[in-house]
């Protein structure tokens, strides 16, 4: 349960050092992960305050803070029963409503279990005394570590006014420095996603078994949701996948962020499996594309080309080379072998983890910057290429693929096949 062999904490470290940063206070839940290993079922609330931080100093000596509701020592009990998930040098608690309060009270009724005993082998890594709120525990910290008037960086600027009458410091914007860290991965986050990547492969091939002639947008969505929920993967929203509906009763749009499902699949149908959610924190991001029963010899060798196109694009996912490169290498590829309107290919790669995009560039990085000026990829990142060809002739063609930056090229955390998927004609539905 200590802070030693964090890597996420010293890779960190190492940037605040460079950035002459004497403490960052993270209070963001992405960050607080990151940085920690903590997360909870309170996180997801969507709560604009902090229900918990984390303090990471450039001094070694000093210990990695966690910051949480004194309530949940048990929570990280739970998280730390089969390995150091959550990794802390002290714990800083604070009231939570009067969760805190109620829980102090001991039940006689109740006899001692084994999270009980857990929980209490926590306390000594407990300083101070639980405060009123979660800045007031974040104060409390940084004065005892001695942090008033150093410079420190937060992700959330409302946390650094709200404690400077007690601590006084150098306030410093760390939402860009976070992003820069948390692109890279480490060797631990690498393995985790390569679980990711399992589950991606087995929820696309679900996905993809779902679609006939005759089937109901809404239900393949629904049983796609419950396929992830049943393998530990948070769906996005109820829909599970971001494209794809019916706009009118004849006109299924494959093409729309999110449309409701008005009518069944028909033959000749193109439908983007794009399926997105959360497993073990990291998002599942994959996309391919699938036929209504048999295509037109046209509309497959215009996939072939997409497809190739993407693989020339594969090539280059290497360190020291830039994203902003690689829309053209698709475009030229597509231009060169006779796909109409090759304008309309959208290619965007962006590195993925604790959210689907991660862009190390300055805020905001969601705009045409994302694209047209890119980032050098560094090995160890996570690169999501998402290629899209939005083309009006025969219909759209989308793929999407999640690759570990490394020395000896792209190393590919999914195995989907990237063909284009052939649902037959008429099938019935089945649940795996």
């Amino acid at each position: 349960m200590t802070a030693t062999g964090n890597p996420r904490a010293e890779r960190l470290r190492a940037i605040m050092v460079e950035e002459g940063l004497d403490a960052v206070v993270l209070s963001h839940p992405h960050d607080v992960r990151y940085a920690t290993g903590y997360h909870s079922i309170l996180e997801r609330w969507g709560q604009m305050e902090a229900m918990a931080a984390a303090i990471v100093y450039a001094d070694p000596a000093k210990p990695l803070t966690l910051v949480i509701p004194e309530a949940n020592l048990g929570l990280v009990a739970v998280l730390n029963r089969d390995g150091d998930a959550c990794t802390f040098g002290e714990i800083r608690t604070f009231d939570m409503l009067n969760f805190c309060e109620v829980s102090r009270y001991i039940d006689p009724d109740r006899p001692v279990t084994q999270l009980g005993r857990d929980a209490g082998e926590l306390m000594p890594a407990i300083a101070g005394s639980c405060q009123p709120d979660v800045t007031a525990a974040i104060a409390a910290a940084l004065a005892d570590h001695g942090m008033a008037g150093k410079a420190i960086g937060f992700d959330e600027h409302r946390v650094s006014a709200r404690i400077a009458p007690a601590v006084p410091h150098d306030y410093r914007d760390i939402l860009d420095l976070m992003m820069r860290a948390r692109v890279v991965k480490t060797a631990e986050e690498l393995t985790r996603y390569r679980q990711v990547g399992l589950l991606a492969d087995r929820i696309i091939a679900y996905a993809g078994s779902l679609l006939h002639e005759g089937a109901d947008w809404n239900d393949v969505q629904a049983r796609i949701c419950d396929f992830m929920v049943r393998h530990a993967v948070i769906p996005v929203d109820e829909g599970a996948m971001l494209f794809g509906g019916a706009y009118e009763a004849d006109e299924f749009i494959p093409d729309l962020f999110r449309t409701r499902g008005n009518r069944t699949l028909r033959r000749g149908d193109i439908v983007i499996l794009e399926t997105q959610g959360i497993h073990d924190g990291f998002w599942v991001d994959i996309n391919r594309t699938a036929m209504i029963g048999p295509p037109s010899d046209a509309y497959r060798r215009q996939h072939d080309i997409l497809r190739d196109a993407f693989l020339k694009m594969v090539d280059h996912l290497r360190p020291g080379v830039s994203t902003a490169s690689l829309p053209q290498i698709g475009y030229d590829y597509l231009k060169a072998h006779g796909v109409a309107t090759p304008e309309k290919l959208l290619v965007v790669a962006h590195g993925i983890g604790l959210m689907p995009l991660e862009i190390p560039l300055p805020y905001p990085a969601a705009g045409l910057a994302g694209v047209k000026q890119g980032f050098i990829m560094e090995e160890n990142m996570l690169i999501s290429l998402d290629s899209l060809y939005f083309g009006a002739k025969l219909g759209p063609c989308h793929m999407e693929n999640v690759y570990a930056i490394t020395a000896k090229g792209p190393e590919p955390m999914y195995a989907a096949p990237l063909e284009l998927i052939e649902a037959p004609a008429t099938r019935e539905l089945t649940d795996a």
